[in-house]
């Protein structure tokens, strides 16, 4: 990602996702209003991808076309898409039938829209902003008609890309961040973006990392040489 972006995701500032679309970050309370569950549901709607499907990896069908597909031939994932999308970009989308496919829209402006561009940039900040990894899940389509296309792109097989890791054990994890942090409680811990969050969980652990090191070189437990002090630093950019 982007050093810039990633500076404005830390800041808390909504990210320019082209075609007058502007990607921000929800907070934890935000999330918690919502339902750790529901929103777990939501992401995964969003990032319905086809690197997981076989049989379209190499085709010419797009992460958009399938994602438009399933909107438009499915209501309880348009539903959801929907929900997701007007928490993410701030504004209720429009779905609308066109001889090339789905069109998803803002504000009733055709010119304000989703593309195969933007929607790759904008699950790439969904992704990079939750810390999330994959795996395959099975995948049910709503109704007889999307089950029908759906079978046909995958040639009978119904995977869907997914989150791996899910946030049920969201509230445990943010409990931990409250009061082992220094500068973050339990009062406040909730106005930080879902992205500040993971970085201050991933933070605080690369420091307990560092610390403990210190001291086992200090007790003699660990061989100062054959560790570079730098390449652990809690200052080292962090890579999961």
């Amino acid at each position: 990602m982007d050093h810039d972006i990633e500076l404005k995701l830390l800041v808390g500032l909504s990210v320019d996702l082209g075609n007058q679309l502007s990607f921000s970050v929800p907070t934890l309370r935000a999330i918690a209003d919502i339902g750790s569950r529901k929103y777990d549901a939501l992401i995964s709607v969003l990032l319905v991808n086809k690197a997981s499907l076989e049989e379209l990896t190499a085709s010419r069908v797009t992460n958009f076309e399938l994602f438009a597909l399933n909107c438009m031939l499915n209501e309880e994932f348009w539903r959801k898409a929907k929900q997701g999308l007007k928490l993410f970009l701030g504004m209720e989308p429009t779905l609308q039938e066109s001889p090339d496919g789905a069109l998803i829209y803002f504000q009733d402006d055709p010119e304000m829209r989703l593309d195969d561009g933007s929607f790759d940039y904008f699950q790439s900040l969904i992704m990079y902003s939750h810390n999330i990894q994959f795996q395959r899940e099975q995948f049910s389509p709503g109704n007889a008609k999307a089950k029908a296309l759906i079978e046909k792109l995958q040639k009978g097989k119904q995977e869907i890309l997914s989150r791996k890791e899910q946030i049920f054990d969201l509230a445990s994890k943010i409990s931990g961040v409250a009061w082992k942090s220094s500068g973050v409680n339990i009062f406040n811990v909730f106005d930080l973006t879902i992205f500040q969050f993971y970085d201050a969980l991933n933070r605080l652990e690369q420091v307990d990392y560092y610390l403990f090191t210190l001291q086992g070189i200090y007790s003699g437990h660990v061989d100062g040489q054959k560790i570079n002090l730098s390449n652990i630093h809690w200052s080292k950019k962090y890579k999961p």
